[in-house]
C-alpha cells in the first residue's frame, strides 16, 4: 500500500502541474487492445499460449501534454508462470512535446512508470532535416517497478532504487517517397546495459506498415541452440485500425490504434530490449508528431 500511495501522489502532482499549463479542453480517449504471446518450448503441447487484455486511457491535456494510462488483464495462460495470470498495472506516465518548427527540432519528455516493468525518465528528439532525411535520438534513466495483483492474496509491489540503468540509442531515417519506403538505421545502449545496432527496411501503405529487420549485437546465449549468438533479425507488421481519422470528441472510445506483429528468428528475451512510453507505441507511428514520413498520411 505504500508504494500505491507513492504512486497516486506523483501522478497527481505531475496531473496538477499539466492543468496549470493547459487552457485547452482536455480530451479523454478511452481503447482497449489484446497482447498475445507464444513460444515453442514444451514438449508436451504446440505451444505455450499468454492473451491478456489491454485496456487503456490517453487524457490530452492541450498544448502538447498528455496523461498515459494502461493495465493489463490475462484472460488464457497456457504455460507461463502463474504470477503472469496476476491483474497488472502496465503504463501511468505524463508527457510533454516540444515543437521548434522554425529550426526543424523537436523533443517529448516523458516522466512515469513505463512499460517493460521499467520507471523514469524519458527524453526523445527528432530532426527532420528535410523531405528525405531525418536523425533522431533516445535517452533515458530508468529503474525496474512492479504493480499486480490476483485480486485475492498474491502479489507484487516494489519501485527499485539501488541501479539506475542509462540508455541511449541514436539513428537515422532516409525516405524514399516513389515507394513510400522508409530505411532506419539505429543503434546504442539498451535497457539490459547491452550494446547493439540494427537496421531496417519499411514499406508503408495506406493503413500498414511490413518491415525486414537485422541485428548486431553483444554475445549472449541463444534461446534454441547452445553456445553464444550474436546476430538476429525477422520481420514486423503494424496494421492500423480504425477509425483512422482522429476523432476531436471530448471523450473517445475505441479499439487499439494498432495491432503489432513482431518475429525474431534469434530472439532470446535479452538483447536489444527496449521500453515503451506510449500504450500504443509502434514502429509505424513516430513518438512526437512531426511533418515527416508517416505523419503526412491522412490517417
Amino acid at each position: 500500500m505504500l508504494h500505491m500511495r507513492r504512486l497516486v501522489i506523483i501522478l497527481l502532482c505531475l496531473l496538477s502541474f499539466c492543468k496549470v499549463h493547459s487552457q485547452e479542453k482536455p480530451i479523454a480517449e478511452f481503447f482497449c487492445g489484446a497482447d498475445l504471446s507464444y513460444a515453442d518450448v514444451n514438449f508436451t503441447r504446440l505451444y505455450n499460449v499468454l492473451i491478456a487484455l489491454t485496456p487503456g486511457a490517453k487524457v490530452n491535456l492541450g498544448h502538447h501534454w498528455q496523461f498515459s494510462l494502461q493495465a493489463k488483464v490475462p484472460v488464457v495462460n497456457e504455460g507461463y508462470a502463474t504470477k503472469d495470470s496476476w491483474l497488472r498495472l502496465n503504463m501511468a506516465n505524463v508527457s510533454k512535446e516540444f515543437h521548434f518548427d522554425d529550426v526543424r527540432q523537436y523533443f517529448k519528455i516523458t516522466g512515469g512508470l513505463f512499460g517493460k516493468g521499467v520507471y523514469g525518465g524519458d527524453l526523445r528528439w527528432m530532426y527532420p532535416v528535410n523531405s528525405w532525411l531525418m536523425f533522431n535520438a533516445r535517452f533515458g534513466l530508468v529503474n525496474y517497478w512492479a504493480l499486480s495483483t490476483d485480486l485475492s492474496y498474491y502479489g507484487e509491489s516494489y519501485f527499485e532504487s539501488d541501479k539506475w540503468h542509462f540508455t541511449s540509442i541514436v539513428g537515422g531515417s532516409v525516405w524514399l517517397d516513389q515507394w513510400s519506403t522508409e530505411l532506419r538505421a539505429t543503434g546504442g545502449r539498451y535497457l539490459n546495459e547491452d550494446y547493439g545496432i540494427e537496421g531496417e527496411a519499411i514499406r508503408h501503405f495506406k493503413h500498414c506498415s511490413v518491415s525486414l529487420f537485422a541485428q548486431y549485437h553483444e554475445k549472449a546465449p541463444s534461446a534454441y541452440s547452445a553456445g553464444l549468438h550474436q546476430y538476429g533479425g525477422g520481420f514486423r507488421v503494424v496494421m492500423m485500425l480504425p477509425p483512422y481519422k482522429k476523432q476531436h470528441k471530448s471523450v473517445v472510445v475505441r479499439p487499439a490504434s494498432n495491432f503489432r506483429l513482431t518475429y525474431n528468428a534469434q530472439s532470446d528475451g535479452y538483447s536489444m530490449r527496449k521500453y515503451t512510453t506510449d500504450p500504443e507505441e509502434n514502429e509505424r507511428t513516430y513518438p512526437i508528431q512531426i511533418p515527416w514520413g508517416t505523419c503526412n498520411f491522412n490517417e
